[in-house]
């Protein structure tokens, strides 16, 4: 189903999810969000983390007027709000994110491995991971490999691909990873979001819209 605003045609279902996230990151004191879109296209649950500080109130107010201004109606039962100090011990310190250094394919038979190297502060973190060799098998692998380095900088960091997908949004291809994340038991579940272009490789695409979902959230 779709509805047409503004003569621009909007999704309505399960897949617009990742782009209501992405919108709702660049609201103020948002650093992560996450958006689930029941069978009927409703809001299913809303989940953001705020940096420190943020005023809840005004942010939920924020989000319930972009929702509403896309067609949707927000039910405070399913939002969740969560300063991001809460979730590990300090708060994302300015110039420590994750940064990709370089990536790279080797490929043994059916299957290919990706390396990919992030560059952390003023150390570089490798990780690996290996798939078939397929379009959507690559993208796995390079997402992989890059949650892989991003695990390698903390002891009690643990990072899983929930899903990745290639989703159409206003006549563009874009790379869509969901990610799970967990520190010291406690968790969370990301998104990032990538446009696909001739610029850059599927694999390349993969790796930064994983950078994307965990940057502004893993504390380094």
């Amino acid at each position: 189903m779709s509805e047409q605003r503004a003569g621009v045609w909007m999704a309505r279902g399960p897949s617009a999810g990742p782009h209501l996230s992405v919108e709702l990151e660049r609201l103020p004191g948002v650093v992560a969000a996450a958006v689930w879109l029941d069978e009927q296209g409703s809001i299913a649950q809303v989940r953001v983390h705020v940096q420190p500080g943020a005023s809840a109130t005004i942010v939920a107010h924020t989000i319930g007027r972009v929702l509403e201004q896309r067609g949707y109606t927000l039910d405070p039962e399913v939002l969740r709000i969560v300063p991001v100090a809460a979730l590990g011990e300090h708060a994302p310190a300015a110039g420590r994110f994750l940064v990709k250094h370089d990536i790279s394919l080797t490929r043994n038979g059916s299957r290919v491995t990706s390396h990919v190297r992030l560059t952390c502060g003023t150390a570089i973190v490798t990780g690996e991971a290996s798939e078939l060799d397929t379009e959507s098998g690559r993208a796995r692998a390079a997402a992989e490999a890059t949650l892989h380095a991003a695990e390698s900088t903390r002891d009690d960091l643990a990072l899983g691909l929930e899903q990745i997908g290639v989703l159409p949004v206003f006549g563009r291809r874009y790379l869509v990873v969901s990610v799970e994340a967990a520190i010291n038991r406690r968790f969370a579940q990301l998104s990032g979001m990538v446009l696909i272009d001739p610029a850059r490789s599927l694999e390349e695409a993969a790796s930064m819209a994983t950078l994307r979902a965990i940057e502004r959230w893993v504390t380094l």
